[in-house]
């Protein structure tokens, strides 16, 4: 009996054993939380809850691209998502908590969205992005895009943080918040062209205003709704007064090893993918805030954790480059051989390309 006894005891923790290691989820469904590290999708998660994120505007069980555990960054691969990857193209990300997922599998369009972003893609290209903390909450206001082109929403300044993503004629979307203090909110006009490849931000002239956002309780019912552009005026009138707000620059990078790309080799800026150094034989492209007529711009590569500047100049010229908002620039990394020690066998050239022509895209979305 006591031999019968022992065997059903122990029958029981290594089924207890299994069954903490060997049954799914329950409250993951179909949901893959396993990162895809040959993926081109990067998604940081700096919230404290679990994060389901969709493909498209609106979020249901079909178009699930997977999860992002609290507190951790997870690579998604996307070329079997979309039919395009070879050409590249964008995608709109909508994310929501898993409690809220849970709550609403039955209609996911009554979960709280409370991370959008726009994202692009292609062979070879990778992106990276970033859930805050700061923007999942009992907080928010709505907003409402009255043109036709996409907007990042950002924080006090064109520059500034993105709070999210408001696609062409999307009403009443929420962006929600941690907190009710009050935050400038910038509607910078984004766009992919196909034919370049490349993401173009447009900053609103004086016909776009910002607003000062003030979060309200959710279930408040003075919780604020606003619109952009502010004014009510037709869009072709609009687009005709878009203006770039920043220069782009497009660093390739000919050396063995990753570079950090600088002003004055201060802190590594970010590129349009969100990634802040450029490996070995690639090529990313950095907005930087420049003026219509050009503004001097010290532009440094750093390599070897800063023993080595190579400082960025124009073909056979010593000055500090004047840079143009509006204008695509080229900067290539040479290295002439020789000891990798030596500063002056390094060169950065970069090269002004074409003002961006707008017009026609815009016109034809």
């Amino acid at each position: 009996m006591k031999k019968v006894l022992k065997i059903s005891v122990l029958m029981l923790v290594i089924g207890f054993i299994f069954g903490l290691t060997g049954c799914p989820d329950p409250d993951s469904d179909n949901i893959n939380w396993d990162d895809q590290p040959n993926g081109t999708l990067a998604i940081i998660n700096t919230s404290s809850k679990d994060m389901v994120i969709f493909q498209g505007q609106t979020p249901t069980s079909a178009n699930i691209l997977g999860g992002v555990r609290a507190n951790t960054e997870r690579t998604f691969e996307i070329s079997d998502k979309v039919s395009d990857f070879n050409i590249g193209g964008y995608m709109i990300l909508r994310g929501i908590t898993l409690d809220e997922y849970n709550a609403n599998k039955s209609n996911l369009s009554n979960a709280k969205i409370e991370y959008s972003a726009m994202a692009t893609y292609g062979q070879g290209k990778k992106f990276r992005t970033e859930i805050s903390a700061n923007y999942i909450g009992d907080f928010g206001f709505k907003v409402n895009n009255r043109g036709n082109i996409g907007m990042e929403l950002r924080k006090n300044s064109p520059d500034g943080e993105k709070i999210g993503y408001l696609p062409r004629l999307a009403t009443n979307q929420v962006i929600y918040a941690d907190s009710s203090s009050a935050f400038t909110v910038y509607p910078v006009y984004v766009y992919y062209s196909k034919t370049s490849g490349t993401i173009t931000t447009l900053e609103p002239s004086t016909l776009f205003d910002t607003v000062l956002a003030t979060p309200r309780p959710l279930t408040d019912p003075s919780m604020q709704t606003y619109y952009f552009p502010v004014n009510p005026i037709d869009w072709s009138s609009v687009a005709s007064t878009l203006i770039s707000p920043t220069a782009y620059l497009t660093v390739v990078n000919n050396f063995t090893q990753g570079l950090f790309f600088t002003i004055a080799g201060g802190s590594s800026l970010k590129a349009q993918n969100g990634y802040d150094a450029v490996g070995s034989g690639e090529q990313l492209t950095f907005e930087m805030v420049c003026t219509v007529d050009g503004a001097d711009r010290n532009l440094v590569i750093v390599l070897f954790g800063g023993t080595i500047q190579v400082p960025v100049r124009f073909e056979g010229q010593a000055n500090i480059p004047k840079i143009r908002n509006g204008y695509d620039y080229t900067i290539t990394l040479n290295f002439k051989g020789g000891f990798t020690s030596d500063p002056a066998n390094y060169e950065a050239i970069i090269v002004e390309g074409s003002k961006r022509d707008i017009t026609d895209e815009i016109i034809s979305l």
